[in-house]
């Protein structure tokens, strides 16, 4: 039941930041490549994945039964899984706009140190957002499933007292 909570409140979180990805890249990628969109491996794959997380959303929300919901989604995720090695390995594959790997390499890393640290550091704040965004999305879809039973309305009258 918690890891079914865990994967609702996760979507639209990978949901916004996937929006994210896809909007500043197209900002970053106007000037650099002349263009706003190219139907790229990597670019179309990290739509797909919105797409994804979009249809995770939307289906949990559709159906009213909640335990049917959830294996719905399930089943959806599932299914999604097999995109991320797509985007991930999208530019060794095709001939992508998109370089290589730059600090995920078996080699040293080819990109400067001036630049890897603030990248790792970028890196390393997203995942503590993330998780912090995740337990607060956690515990509010936890306390609004549970709002009609005794613990949590005892914790709310503590709360106002």
């Amino acid at each position: 039941k918690l890891a079914e909570i865990v994967a609702i409140s996760s979507a639209p979180i990978g949901a916004s930041f996937t929006f994210v990805a896809l909007f500043t890249g197209s900002l970053w990628g106007k000037p650099m490549w002349g263009t706003w969109w190219v139907w790229d491996a990597r670019l179309t794959s990290e739509l797909i994945l919105l797409f994804l997380y979009l249809g995770v959303i939307g289906l949990y929300g559709a159906i009213d039964d909640k335990r049917v919901a959830s294996k719905a989604v399930a089943i959806l995720a599932l299914v999604g899984v097999v995109n991320i090695p797509i985007i991930h390995y999208s530019v060794e594959w095709w001939n992508t706009l998109h370089q290589g790997p730059t600090v995920t390499k078996m080699d040293k890393p080819s990109i400067h140190v001036s630049m890897l640290i603030p990248l790792l550091l970028m890196a390393l704040s997203f995942n503590v957002y993330y998780f912090i965004a995740l337990i607060q999305r956690t515990r509010v879809e936890l306390l609004q499933r549970e709002r009609n039973s005794q613990w949590v309305r005892n914790m709310v009258r503590e709360i106002k007292q």
